[in-house]
């Protein structure tokens, strides 16, 4: 395996942590005001929806092995359109990227430290994403494969936690259709974390059994998420739209069992680790693009624009945790719908018919 490349394993792991990125959190209230209990359905049809497009991740890698995925849209649509693509991709995943920081933001802040400045949270996550995207990419993936058993172990607790707070089943078929699909179109931006898959194709050593590993890795992912919810609105039920924080909630009342004190903290070292993560492959990802619109820009000037763009907006615009989900549910969902799900079907298309890099 190259040295600029990552195994399956790692890229398993990798498609399984941006999984959880924003939906632990946040969303489950979010989605409670439009379906209350039914928005379950929300979380397991979209979630099939991401598996969908990660099998059409695995056809383009398969028929292009060697070909970036600027590469495939340059030859296939051309330049322009390949550039408007990518930054479009630029500027959805610079917004997903400050929702994980504000949301995370504020549950730290919460949980941890309230009277902690902004500038610490600011300083702590520029230095720790910002130093993981100049070592570059299969570093990353290398850090989140040692601590991946580690997060999900914790996570597990929680959700065994929880079992003692365990009310009743949801009450679910409770709301109209209109309403689901209408909850789930509103937060699309919290979903299409695998698009991070496709910027790095041509980084990813895959093959049929890594595909197998990749798909267990995220489905197991995905039953914890959909675990996550209905312990959430069973324990909550008609107050879920107050509870911002689902995993660290979801134990409120097992904070303490027999000696071994809070064990919220559990819930925070598990919300830290995928913070950071996350936000780390996000800003490797927004480097990506950047290189690909501006190819004579190396990634210190792509680290360096972010960097100055994020600030600007959150010192500056005094942007918050309250108008980036509004942003997300007002605006964000149209780009998400293109990005997430339309620019799949189009790249499916190219493996259909007529010559691509594996046959020639």
């Amino acid at each position: 395996m190259s040295t600029k490349t990552i195994s399956p394993r790692q890229t398993a792991v990798l498609a399984s942590i941006m999984l959880f990125a924003n939906k632990i959190l946040v969303l489950p209230s979010l989605l409670y005001n439009f379906a209350k209990a039914d928005s379950i359905f929300i979380i397991i049809l979209i979630l099939l929806a991401e598996m969908g497009v990660l099998f059409v991740f695995f056809r383009l890698k398969r028929n292009f092995p060697n070909m970036s995925f600027y590469q495939i849209l340059a030859t296939k649509l051309g330049v322009f359109v390949a550039k408007t693509f990518y930054f479009f991709i630029l500027t959805y995943i610079f917004y997903k990227i400050l929702l994980v920081y504000n949301v995370s933001y504020m549950y730290f802040r919460v949980q941890v430290y309230l009277d902690a400045t902004f500038y610490i949270f600011v300083f702590v996550f520029l230095l720790v994403c910002n130093t993981s995207v100049f070592r570059g990419l299969r570093p990353i993936a290398r850090c989140m494969e040692f601590f991946y058993f580690f997060i999900i172990a914790c996570f597990v607790f929680c959700l065994l936690l929880s079992i003692a707070n365990f009310n009743k089943f949801p009450i679910v078929f409770d709301t109209s259709i209109k309403n689901i699909f209408l909850g789930g179109f509103k937060h699309l931006f919290c979903f299409g974390d695998f698009i991070v898959l496709f910027l790095i194709m041509d980084k990813i050593e895959l093959t049929k059994k890594g595909q197998w590993q990749i798909f267990r890795y995220v489905s197991f992912a995905m039953v914890l998420i959909v675990v996550l919810y209905i312990m959430f609105y069973s324990i909550f039920n008609y107050t879920s739209f107050v509870h911002k924080n689902a995993v660290s909630d979801i134990i409120t009342f097992s904070y303490r069992f027999t000696d071994l004190g809070r064990l919220d903290m559990v819930a925070i070292i598990t919300v830290m680790f995928l913070s950071l993560f996350q936000i780390s492959v996000g800003v490797y990802a927004f480097c990506e693009c950047f290189k690909q619109l501006f190819p004579k820009l190396d990634l210190f000037y792509g680290v360096i624009t972010f960097d100055l763009i994020f600030l600007s907006l959150i010192l500056l615009s005094s942007l918050d945790y309250l108008q980036v989900i509004n942003l997300g549910t007002l605006i964000v969902p149209y780009f998400a719908i293109v990005l997430q799900y339309v620019l799949p079907l189009i790249c499916l298309l190219f493996t259909f018919g007529g010559r691509n890099e594996k046959d020639s």
